[in-house]
């Protein structure tokens, strides 16, 4: 491929790819400032959410509190009783107002009290009877609880646990103190589905799945709700308190929220409309560079057009001026065009335009600029000549370049060339009229000598 050709092609490249370049940041600097404004809005929504979820699981605690507590309050006003009459303390006395709290009781399984750590009373005897006489310090899984109870003085809610009786429950055990001297311990053996059942009966409809488990216990694994619940990214999880321990509670939102299609809906358009930003841009980009090159080049054969030639002759005379050197312009017309054109048509003689054009950038040199005025005529315009006979050797390659037929569209066509040199020597009075004025006179005088040959204006 000819050096100037190829220069030209990468010129246009080199323009394209400054319009992809553009485009491309645009593209970028957009999605990056929807994208902030996007995150701006996805973190109030997920603050709203936190904040809704944060409520549900605030309504939860609540629940289960209120009958936790309604069932607590029974082991600590017995202890209070026990340690007020322990004086008056009898086995049926003991036994009657464990009757009477279980009676007055909810979700309890049943009522237990033992002296020192070896379990003496338990209320209802039928269904726990392997319960009594049970020494706590005996039941590996359960002796640290109620230790616990015991050092701290206070209550210790523990479990689920599964019992020596058989089941599972949570058991609240609350210390006896006489005279500050250990004197035993309550136990409330709460039925733990029941329990929950009756705290969340009644809670309005939600969104949310949860699920609760106990902190400390190992391994840790939810007593109520689904335990994967925890593992889930998208969960939240919060702590509550319980006597002597701590709930963990996660709370998942069953459906997403209509804020999160929303936020995916403005990725979307966020996407749409920066592609259609950038390419729009790239269009206009495209279509000026385009309209600047029509401007400046011929639309037919790509060689540069009367505008642009104006333009370098301009650049070329000042250059020669500057460097002392001498400039050339070079008229050629192609011989007998317009029987071609009769002969084959003109789809084949714009075919035949565009191989001369090739083949005249192929005969000049890279700082030469070849054009097309319009029709067959051509320019040539040669820079930094250092002598006249240095136009005669440009003139003669290109006179030679036609010799031969040429291929065009499949056919061998012989063409021939007349051409005219007009010279231009630094610091004359001459101007680029003059110059192509000279320059068509010794065009016509080949013509006149029989085409297919060159004359110099002298």
């Amino acid at each position: 491929m000819p050096y100037k050709f190829s220069k030209k092609l990468l010129r246009v490249g080199r323009k394209q790819f400054v319009a992809v370049g553009i485009a491309l940041s645009i593209l970028i600097s957009f999605i990056l400032i929807f994208e902030t404004l996007i995150q701006a809005q996805s973190k109030k929504i997920q603050s709203d959410l936190r904040l809704e979820a944060i409520s549900y699981s605030n309504l939860l605690t609540y629940r289960v509190n209120r009958e936790l507590n309604s069932l607590l309050f029974i082991s600590n006003g017995l202890a209070s009783y026990l340690n007020v009459y322990n004086k008056e303390l009898k086995p049926e006395k003991i036994n009657a107002i464990l009757k009477d709290l279980y009676s007055r009781s909810q979700h309890v399984r049943n009522m237990a009290v033992a002296v020192g750590y070896k379990i003496t009373y338990i209320y209802p005897v039928q269904g726990n009877e392997k319960a009594l006489g049970v020494d706590y310090r005996e039941v590996a899984d359960q002796w640290p609880e109620v230790k616990r109870a015991v050092d701290t003085k206070s209550g210790v809610l523990a479990g689920p646990l599964t019992l020596v009786q058989g089941g599972r429950g949570l058991i609240y055990r609350y210390p006896v103190f006489i005279e500050g001297k250990h004197w035993g311990i309550i136990s409330t053996v709460i039925d733990t589905a029941p329990f929950l059942n009756a705290a969340f009966d009644g809670m309005p409809k939600s969104d949310y799945e949860f699920a609760v488990r106990v902190k400390s216990s190992s391994p840790q694994q939810a007593f109520h709700g689904d335990d994967k619940l925890f593992s889930n990214p998208s969960a939240f999880v919060m702590e509550s308190e319980v006597p002597n321990g701590i709930w963990e509670w996660a709370i998942l939102r069953k459906t997403a929220s209509p804020s999160s299609y929303f936020i995916s809906l403005m990725r979307v358009m966020e996407l749409i409309a920066s592609v259609l930003l950038a390419g729009a841009i790239y269009l206009f980009l495209r279509e000026r560079s385009k309209l600047s090159r029509e401007a400046l080049y011929d639309s037919l054969t790509g060689l540069a057009n009367r505008r642009l030639i104006s333009d370098r002759m301009t650049q070329e005379l000042a250059q020669a001026d500057r460097s002392n050197k001498l400039m050339a312009v070079m008229f050629a017309d192609l011989d007998d065009f317009k029987k071609v054109n009769d002969k084959y048509g003109h789809d084949f003689g714009d075919q035949l335009l565009k191989t001369v054009a090739r083949k005249l950038m192929q005969c000049v040199r890279a700082v030469d600029t070849v054009g097309r005025l319009g029709g067959d005529e051509f320019v040539v315009v040669l820079a930094g000549i250092n002598q006249p006979e240095d136009a005669s050797v440009v003139v003669d390659n290109v006179m030679m370049a036609f010799d031969h037929p040429i291929l065009v569209d499949g056919s061998n066509i012989k063409i021939s060339l007349s051409v005219g040199v007009a010279m231009y020597t630094p610091r004359s009075t001459e101007n680029i009229n003059d110059l192509m004025k000279k320059a068509d006179k010794a065009l016509y005088e080949a013509k006149d000598a029989g085409k297919n040959c060159y004359r110099i204006y002298t």
